[in-house]
Parts: C-alpha cells; sequence; structure tokens
C-alpha cells in the first residue's frame, strides 16, 4: 500500500499534536504535495544548503525539519536569495517540507525527552518532571527537571555535560564551584519567563542551548547555575526519537536523520 505525505503527516501530529504549537508558531506542511507517495524521509533541525543537498541526493521524498523554514510572509520566490533558491531546489526535485517545532517541544516524547536520553544522568527513583508545564494539560510543557542521586561539583558537572554531548565544552557564566543536585533541562532558547519557576523549584542548574547574557546573570544571581550547550545540540537527538517512531509505523519507509554539526 502507498505511503502518502497526509500519511506521514498524521502520525506525526498523533505524536507531536498542532494544538501544542505556540500562537505564533508555524509547524506543518510549509510547500509539497499532501497526496505525494513518500519511500525516503530525511530529518534535519534546519533548512540549510548542505541539507538541502543531501535531501536531493538521496532522493529524499519528505523532509521533515524541527524549525519552520517559513515564518514571515514571502511574496516572492526567487533563486535570488539563498532561501529562495533552496526552496525552489526543493520544489523542482519534488521534495516536500514539513516542521514540527514548539509542538515537539512541548509534547511527551519530545526535545527534552530526548536530552534526557542523551546526557543519561543517574537521577532519583521520582525521575523527570515538567518544568513549565501547560494550563490545565500538566503532562505538557517546556522543559524537565530531576534530582541526582547525588550531588555533584558544578565544574564537574560541566564537564560531564560536555562529555555526554559530544562538545569541547558548555559555555558558563561563573567560575563559583559548589555542590549541585537538582537540574533543569530547557532546549533550544530559553525563555525568561521560565525565570520565576526555576526559582520555585529551587534548580540548582539549568541546561539550555543558548541563553541571553542578562539573562543567565540574573539566573546566576539567583543561585541557578547556568550551562549554554548550543541551540542546536540541545535539540538534534529529538530528530531521532521522531524518526525511530516513524520507522515502527512505517517500517517500509527509508529514514534517515541528519547528524548534525561536529563540534570537535
Amino acid at each position: 500500500m502507498m505511503t502518502s505525505t497526509l500519511d506521514v503527516i498524521k502520525v506525526i501530529e498523533a505524536y507531536a499534536p498542532l494544538d501544542l504549537a505556540e500562537e505564533w508558531d508555524h509547524p506543518g506542511l510549509a510547500f509539497g504535495s499532501y497526496e505525494a507517495e513518500i519511500k525516503r524521509v530525511f530529518l534535519a533541525l534546519d533548512l540549510r544548503p548542505e541539507i538541502v543537498e543531501e535531501a536531493i541526493k538521496t532522493q529524499a521524498d519528505l523532509l521533515l525539519l524541527h524549525h519552520p523554514p517559513l515564518f514571515n510572509a514571502i511574496h516572492e520566490m526567487t533563486d535570488a536569495t539563498p532561501e529562495g533558491k533552496m526552496q525552489l531546489d526543493l520544489i523542482r526535485n519534488n521534495i516536500s517540507v514539513y516542521s514540527a517545532h514548539t509542538n515537539l517541544d512541548r509534547c511527551l516524547d519530545g526535545t527534552a525527552a530526548a536530552l534526557t536520553l542523551s546526557l543519561d544522568l543517574d537521577v532519583d527513583e521520582v525521575g523527570y518532571q515538567v518544568l513549565q508545564p501547560l494550563e490545565g494539560r500538566p503532562d505538557y510543557g517546556y522543559g524537565l527537571y530531576a534530582n541526582l542521586k547525588e550531588p555533584q561539583s558544578f565544574l564537574e558537572f560541566a564537564e560531564l555535560i560536555a562529555q555526554r554531548l559530544e562538545i569541547p565544552a558548555c559555555q558558563r557564566f561563573t567560575s563559583t564551584n559548589r555542590q549541585v543536585r537538582r537540574i533543569s533541562l530547557f532546549p533550544g532558547s530559553f525563555d525568561e519567563s521560565c525565570i520565576e519557576r526555576l526559582e520555585e523549584i529551587k534548580s540548582d542548574v539549568l541546561i539550555t542551548g543558548e541563553i541571553k547574557h542578562h539573562v543567565a546573570l540574573m539566573l546566576e544571581a539567583r543561585g541557578v547555575n547556568v550551562l549554554a550547550v548550543g541551540h542546536d545540540v540541545s535539540e538534534r537527538d529529538v530528530m531521532l526519537l521522531l524518526a525511530a517512531h516513524l520507522h515502527t509505523v512505517f517500517p517500509d519507509l527509508r529514514i534517515e536523520v541528519d547528524a548534525g554539526i561536529d563540534y570537535n
């Protein structure tokens, strides 16, 4: 039986429902055909020239992104810009493009869950809880937090995080070493509206993708050490989770995931 773009979309949106997305967000099918036959799917965080080249090279039928390729309204699509050229190249090669963004961030097995798997930290029996739950839907929301089974020194913990994520180092905002136990994960760009929540749960450490300098200093002043690991590093493994889910539903599809940038 043929698998269509719409068949794949239905599975993605059952995994990461669209109603979890922020109002300003634009997940979904950016361009392409709902009825096209899908044999090969390529997953990546962002629409970049090398991703387009790889999608064309591997003869992908569907490019599945985390970050939407079209955020603002466009009034022309030409090869005069890198963005326009990428879009035209995909269209010429009959590659549909779909994104799952903040809905994937907020779902049960989303970006924060993927980060916990990459970090593989030894947390207590309570496990991870939602950091910033949605009102009326407490099981969904941004981020996760948990307690380490044993306290660790902050600087040693920072080295461990870098090792687990296979990056040279984490960006930190203090040289002060102290024991830390309660950790919070907020993949991607940290939202400063979460500062109060971190204070409320008495988080010792925040692991995030990127953060404004002054916001990091605000957290440090409130006793929350900050580790920034890179936006892409903090989110890239969610595409592996999503790919694994798609493979269980569509075992006959050829599914590949971009490995991301090597920082070593």
